[in-house]
């Protein structure tokens, strides 16, 4: 049986939030430099952690077993949230009456120009929350064959099925697909997986292709 990781997928989230996130940065670096924007530790916490975050997770997909879906939602959820916050935070400033000088239509936009970069961020971000969350709540026994196809756990793939197939045929590809512990003994991890597998927590692949095999064999 042919099975299809989505691992992938959640690493292109991650590359594509590690990008605009580092966007964030570059742009709030500059307008402190250039406008003097101001070092808030909501502004650097947030854009910061978040490259730190994306960075981290992206080195641990190609050693991770399987995604967790729980994680996947609060990694999406926490840090799309906060980037939305940091859009209300630059043009709360750029209303301040204590920047009103002079070069205050730099300084604005410097501020719209980095609360668009979170905006979009944050938009990329509650999105991956959106489909880990709809995975992790559809993907139980009773609506994994259920009649109507848009109650089912998602299809997801890597840009675009034809692209998906396309890119499965390079190493790195399935190496970012392939799940990196393969000792003999089954791991803690994967037999708490095996042994709630009608828990939201433990959805995964291999599970779901069964299950749609099996309900197309009948």
């Amino acid at each position: 049986m042919q099975v299809r990781s989505k691992k992938p997928v959640w690493f292109l989230f991650k590359f594509v939030e590690l990008l605009l996130s580092l966007g964030c940065c570059i742009i709030h670096w500059r307008c402190f430099n250039e406008e003097g924007v101001p070092h808030i530790f909501l502004l650097c916490g947030t854009y910061g952690g978040s490259v730190i975050i994306c960075l981290v997770s992206l080195i641990g997909a190609f050693y991770a077993e399987r995604p967790t879906m729980k994680h996947e939602a609060a990694f999406g959820g926490i840090l799309g949230v906060l980037h939305i916050i940091t859009v209300y935070a630059h043009m709360y400033m750029a209303t301040l009456e204590e920047f009103r000088t002079d070069k205050w239509p730099d300084f604005y936009m410097c501020c719209r120009d980095n609360a668009m970069a979170a905006l979009y961020a944050g938009a990329i971000y509650l999105l991956h929350c959106t489909f880990a969350l709809d995975l992790m709540l559809s993907h139980r026994e009773k609506k994994r064959m259920h009649p109507q196809r848009s109650k089912r756990p998602l299809r997801l793939y890597f840009i675009s099925p034809g692209a998906e197939a396309y890119l499965s045929r390079f190493w790195l590809f399935q190496h970012i697909s392939a799940r990196m512990l393969t000792s003999a003994q089954p791991s803690e991890h994967s037999s708490r997986k095996v042994k709630n597998v009608s828990s939201s927590d433990s959805e995964s692949d291999d599970q779901e292709e069964a299950v749609k095999k099996s309900v197309e064999f009948k």
